[in-house]
């Protein structure tokens, strides 16, 4: 467990590439240039005392483990023609691994048809100051990407156009020639969801929203292929509403996943997990928090070599956020929420590593599909 904590982390801490841990965990391998290898190596290793320290007395709890868990099979390697890797974090898909996408959005749209969520179609741009409500800003600032743009300005843009008649990069100059940004492309979709709903009261039976989108995350060094993307896809099921009753959706969650799994012969777990807070005084203690408490599970799908892929999550988030916006449930006080998230190119990644390049040797659901018929 603390393994994984560590390497949320260590991408931020310098240029380490290619982390990797040997000898059953007692020792720690990463790439950086040579300027900085004994900087970035102290820090790495203060990093994972802290982590160690802090998660010594926890253990994390599995709350599913599919039959194909103990007997994975690897026909691939998740990477197959059709995924071009566009520059470092973006990719473009076509072909199989774009009907494999297709196909793991419909069926996780599906999904939300049990709680009668009522679809919405979000932006790809957020408000900063909604993220400042949702604690992004002092939690998860290393992952924020902003939108930027030139000023109103006739010199200023003109300015800028001169001195990029030939560049192909923008020049050290260009962000003077900005306001500080007020938006920011959007790291989960979950959030536009509390935005709509701030200062309103729900019914008693709360609400329930289904939405997909392009979400961005900065990852630093451990951006990589399909596993880890700055811009990827996110399919989310939100439940709003009484505590009771959005852990109780949370609890069907579970268990239709579960189900998803053992149909898709997936190995695979679902299990307590934390997101990767920014290195910061309070970071451990909400990391801590996340595990004992469990309130975030995470959907663990097997990769060759040892590894592991988190493809979805299943959070749980108390009242913070209908405290935030102000969104209160009928008779029953503050709203509770529950956000349950798939990464549909992580799916696609895991499952090619599973199943392999050849649709005939697929699962029948998937095999199937009407997504995926006429590319056998």
């Amino acid at each position: 467990m603390a393994q994984e904590e560590i390497q949320k982390q260590v991408g931020h801490l310098g240029r380490a590439t290619n982390l990797r841990f040997l000898d059953e965990g007692a020792r720690l391998e990463f790439e950086v240039a040579d300027d900085s290898a004994a900087e970035t190596a102290a820090r790495i290793a203060e990093l994972a005392q802290r982590i160690l320290r802090s998660l010594r007395s926890l253990r994390r709890s599995v709350v599913y483990r599919s039959p194909r868990f103990d007997a994975p099979e690897f026909a691939g390697d998740g990477v197959r023609e059709g995924v071009h890797g566009m520059c470092r974090g973006l990719v473009a898909l076509e072909g199989l691994p774009l009907r494999l996408l297709r196909y793991f959005d419909r069926v996780f749209e599906e999904f939300g048809h049990a709680w009668h969520a009522e679809p919405l179609a979000a932006p790809s741009l957020i408000p900063v100051s909604v993220l400042a409500r949702c604690d992004y800003l002092r939690s998860f600032p290393h992952s924020l990407t902003f939108a930027c743009h030139l000023a109103e300005d006739p010199d200023r843009i003109e300015g800028f156009r001169q001195r990029h008649l030939e560049r192909e990069t923008v020049d050290d100059r260009a962000l003077a020639d900005m306001p500080p940004p007020d938006t920011a492309l959007n790291p989960a979709m979950c959030y536009h969801v509390y935005n709509l709903k701030a200062g309103q009261e729900l019914p008693p039976a709360g609400e329930v929203y289904g939405l997909c989108g392009h979400c961005f995350r900065y990852e630093a060094g451990n951006l990589r292929d399909l596993r880890r993307l700055w811009d990827f896809t996110l399919r989310e099921v939100v439940f709003l509403g009484r505590r009771e009753d959005v852990l109780a959706r949370r609890d069907e969650a579970i268990a239709k996943t579960a189900r998803f799994l053992e149909a898709h012969e997936l190995a695979g777990e679902i299990r307590t997990a934390s997101d990767p807070f920014f290195v910061a005084p309070d970071a451990l203690a909400k990391t801590y928090f996340q595990l004992s408490a469990e309130t975030k599970y995470e959907v663990s799908l097997l990769l060759p070599g040892s590894e592991r892929l988190a493809v979805g999550s299943l959070n749980y988030h108390t009242d913070f956020f209908g405290r935030a916006f102000n969104v209160t449930v009928e008779g029953a006080g503050p709203m509770h929420s529950v956000c349950v998230g798939f990464g549909l190119e992580r799916w696609v990644y895991a499952f090619l590593a599973q199943h392999g390049p050849d649709p005939r040797r697929w699962p029948g659901p998937v095999r199937a599909a009407a997504e995926v018929q006429g590319s056998t």
